[in-house]
């Protein structure tokens, strides 16, 4: 998988990136490195916990106060200036307050002179307090015994002061949590599908015994809307449906490379978020982090990994449109199409949604094993029990984007906005067929001026940093990532060009259109070149603070992003008409594995970042980062998260698009999705698999991710 050759590259990066890179390339060494404090020491939780029914485990952060005498203070500078290394001045301390108390009383009188109190700090050293309960209990407690306990250590280390403040605290009283209301209502939900599934498998079971069974029973549709109803949640019903190979319209045949293609860049994701995870949680040895990311050569790699995702809104685009114009061909113009189409997309996304919302504001804390956890699972069940809401009406990566949650959904909203947009345009192309050419042409302009418009007005750089400072806190206060890099209008032009791309099949296919084989291999040449030409310069982004706001870099941020949707849309469509018989299209040509694969996707992109904060929540504080460790997380949340999104898949995702299609037809017997229609003799391009149908498979949405059932 070109994930796992991916993991191979960047671990041999790894090697390349850490060989001495800070004297290389700014002047570090480990010896000055190694001066300063460290970045988080935590004290054993269970000595503190485990044996005394009365202790206290206290985690602080601690600011260093500004000292131009003093050389650490200096280094601390020197090694926090740039975006891709961490605040060497901010401090994470978990302390046993016993120990605390022993240093206190040995200094007894002198204790107020390493009490320090706070003084002007600019930047954020800590989350808000909103997201931490008790804590104002708990500094009015044990504030002034952690301010001096790290005042002391620092003092006679580093000959340096410091102001520390409480975050969390943990006693034996609070170590495990009671069950509240919605963590039953989740056991209780569970349970019940559960039951729905074996009473479904049986009742579908025992009508398969009923039946003149030709070994296609469960791939064929009941005629009967209760029988429908009643096997909804069958358990072998819901598997075939996971593993058929269905060959009905052309289009299928011909994007069937999709579902390869949505697997492996979703693989590559996961792994992009494995080394965010690296830089988010507590390691003894941050340094490998920040000498990874020191190197050139990781900061262009960096620079193109984040909009992987732009993939996706292409296919959404590409997708949304090919099905569009192939449901709506010869037939009337009407507008209901649009709030149908709404209400269906808005549908089917929302069931393995709404359970994974539930599981977050529930069980989903109980997972953590390491007090350093504290800031990646509690906080995140307290966000979403305040914000649940803003991500239902898929407005989260604009309304409150700062402290998100489930911060990785922000994809869905600005896909679903993506979505209203291009069905309106559609719908409109279709009441005026003419338009097409200034439809197309109105579309790349807008895809190109809205990134603009963007990076011009929030003062940003042309390219997303690489940044360990805003990795510390999920990214949820980088204002890159706040402003710019969720925002719809920065992904818009990628998913254009997949509508684009879309027209551009339609009008070859029927013959409107000459395959004009040259000039989409021209232009994917010249998006290639620009796409490494941006790569070579994202080391100036996080080496040179550039003034903002710059005109020049607001129209290198539109070029960019056109760079981006060009390529893919041409790469599509190069794909799409490419000689089936060479080895390049067979390779990506769809089989059983990569289709199955395809269909879980949704479930695997929604559910992978909480497991992998899980993994990262059990790993003890002195955890070495180093490639055993990076390949071992990526594997077992790869597997993890493809085993939840296969469960998901046949107990809610599929029952639940059943029942949505019973409840959103008209009533007529519906042909079942697992039986194959025959394919036209006239095609010209064979099809070995095909990717699901919007029509048939209840899926009119026109989404890469969810193209399933999402």
């Amino acid at each position: 998988m070109i994930s796992l050759v991916w993991l191979s590259v960047l671990c041999v990066g790894w090697h390349l990136a850490t060989v001495d890179a800070f004297d290389v390339l700014l002047g570090y060494n480990k010896s000055e490195y190694w001066k300063i404090p460290q970045l988080q020491l935590y004290d054993s939780i269970e000595q503190c916990l485990h044996n005394k029914p009365e202790g206290v485990f206290c985690v602080a952060k601690v600011v260093i106060k500004p000292e131009s005498r003093s050389e650490i203070w200096r280094l601390i500078k020197k090694y926090s200036k740039y975006t891709f290394q961490y605040n060497h001045d901010v401090l994470t301390r978990g302390v046993c307050l016993d120990r605390c108390k022993s240093v206190v009383e040995q200094l007894g009188s002198e204790a107020e002179r390493f009490y320090v109190p706070k003084f002007n700090i600019s930047k954020r050293y800590a989350i808000s307090d909103w997201l931490l309960p008790n804590v104002t209990q708990y500094r009015r407690a044990y504030g002034y015994l952690i301010n001096v306990c790290q005042n002391y250590d620092l003092r006679t280390r580093y000959n340096l002061s410091v102001y520390a403040e409480i975050e969390e605290c943990t006693t034996n009283e609070n170590l495990d949590r009671p069950m509240d209301t919605l963590d039953i209502c989740y056991t209780v939900l569970l349970t019940l599908l559960l039951l729905l599934a074996i009473s479904s498998q049986c009742y579908d079971s025992w009508l398969a015994r009923r039946t003149s069974d030709d070994g296609n029973y469960y791939r064929k549709s009941h005629k009967c809307r209760v029988a429908t109803l009643a096997t909804a949640f069958s358990l072998r019903r819901n598997w075939a449906r996971l593993t058929y190979n269905a060959s009905r319209c052309q289009y299928q045949q011909d994007l069937d490379f999709l579902d390869l293609v949505r697997v492996l860049t979703m693989s590559f994701i996961l792994l992009l978020h494995v080394f965010i995870g690296m830089a988010m949680f507590t390691a003894q040895n941050p340094l490998a982090m920040e000498q990874f990311s020191a190197h050139p050569l990781s900061q262009m790699l960096f620079s193109i990994a984040p909009f992987q995702v732009d993939m996706f809104f292409c296919i959404s685009g590409l997708l949304l449109t090919v099905q569009f114009l192939e449901h709506t061909e010869n037939k009337r113009f009407r507008i209901s199409i649009l709030w149908q189409g709404l209400i269906n997309r808005y549908l089917r996304s929302l069931p393995v949604y709404a359970v994974l919302m539930l599981f977050t504001v529930s069980r989903y804390d109980t997972y953590q094993t390491t007090p350093s956890a504290y800031k990646i699972m509690p906080k995140v069940r307290l966000i979403c029990r305040r914000k649940w809401w803003i991500n239902f009406l898929y407005i989260n990566n604009y309304y409150q984007p700062e402290e998100q949650c489930l911060i990785h959904t922000w994809y869905l909203a600005a896909d679903f906005q993506l979505f209203v947009i291009g069905l309106a345009v559609l719908t409109l192309l279709w009441r005026f067929p003419k338009a097409t050419f200034w439809t197309a042409v109105t579309l790349g302009v807008v895809g190109v001026v809205l990134p603009m418009i963007n990076t011009y007005l929030h003062a940003m750089d042309a390219m997303m940093p690489l940044t360990m400072k805003g990795n510390e806190y999920q990214l949820w206060y980088d204002e890159y990532f706040v402003k710019t890099y969720q925002a719809t209008e920065t992904h818009c032009c990628s998913y254009f060009c997949g509508m684009i791309a879309g027209l551009l099949y339609n009008k070859i296919t029927r013959k409107e259109l000459t395959l004009p084989l040259g000039t989409l291999k021209n232009v994917f040449t010249l998006a290639y070149i620009s796409i490494i030409g941006f790569a070579l310069q994202a080391p100036l982004y996080n080496m040179i603070q550039f003034s903002k706001p710059s005109l020049w870099m607001a129209i290198l941020s539109g070029v960019h992003k056109l760079s981006i949707g060009s390529f893919y849309s041409m790469a599509f469509l190069l794909l799409t008409f490419h000689d089936r018989t060479s080895a390049v299209r067979r390779w990506f040509s769809g089989n059983a594995l990569s289709r199955a694969m395809a269909r879980l996707g949704f479930g695997f992109y929604l559910v992978q970042m909480s497991v992998l904060k899980v993994v990262f929540g059990n790993y003890p504080e002195d955890t070495r980062i180093n490639v055993q460790l990076i390949v071992s997380t990526f594997c077992s949340t790869f597997i993890l998260s493809y085993s939840i999104a296969l469960v998901a898949f046949i107990l809610i995702e599929k029952p639940f698009d059943v029942l949505f299609k019973l409840l959103l037809s008209s009533g007529k017997p519906q042909r079942s999705e697992l039986e194959s229609a025959p394919v036209s003799k006239q095609s010209a391009i064979s099809s070995i698999s095909v990717i699901s149908s919007a029509k048939e498979n209840g899926n009119a949405k026109g989404n890469g991710l969810q193209e399933e059932v999402k």
